[in-house]
């Protein structure tokens, strides 16, 4: 995907798109989202709204880089974590200690542990750190790499704004 010029319409957009116009409530539009990882491996995150206008219906879908915060809940489904492991694993992420996450979700050190024990299991990771390290090379790492290259090639950097001349 590129910055400039337009790009077809993929079945990502359409489905977006789809999805925008089927909800739509014409007095209050609402924005559908999808995530997705793109043929490259970064997560993307597409946003479909319906254009109020006076002519045909009409839909608007953006497409931006998926920020780790907003995908982190889907790459956590796709592992099978139930919600309180879900819980659990964002506070690992955080870096937050065993009694930290114990007192912020009312339970006991044990119990917090017994989650960690079926998140490494589910994950295929065998410590915290191994945890972090795999959200990381999974999911920061891509953009750290695309930026690398955007540098090399005096292109804007991902998160950041765009400067023209």
């Amino acid at each position: 995907m590129g910055e400039e010029g337009h790009q077809p319409v993929g079945a990502d957009r359409l489905a977006v798109a789809g999805q925008a116009l089927r909800q739509a409530d014409w007095t209050a539009p609402r924005c559908a989202v999808s995530r997705m990882q793109a043929s490259s491996g970064v997560w993307i995150v597409l946003h479909g709204a319906v254009l109020v206008t006076a002519g045909p219906r009409r839909v608007a879908v953006i497409v931006e880089p998926g920020h780790p915060a907003r995908i982190a809940s889907l790459l956590m489904s796709a592992y099978g974590l139930t919600d309180r492991e879900q819980d659990v694993t964002r506070l690992v992420l955080q870096g937050n200690a065993t009694t930290e996450i114990a007192t912020a979700l009312h339970v006991s050190a044990q119990t917090v542990q017994q989650h960690l024990k079926s998140v490494f299991d589910k994950t295929g990771v065998h410590s915290r750190r191994d945890l972090v390290g795999k959200v990381f090379f999974s999911h920061y790492e891509p953009r750290v790499r695309d930026n690398e290259s955007r540098a090399l090639a005096a292109r804007p950097l991902r998160g950041e704004p765009l400067v023209r001349a």
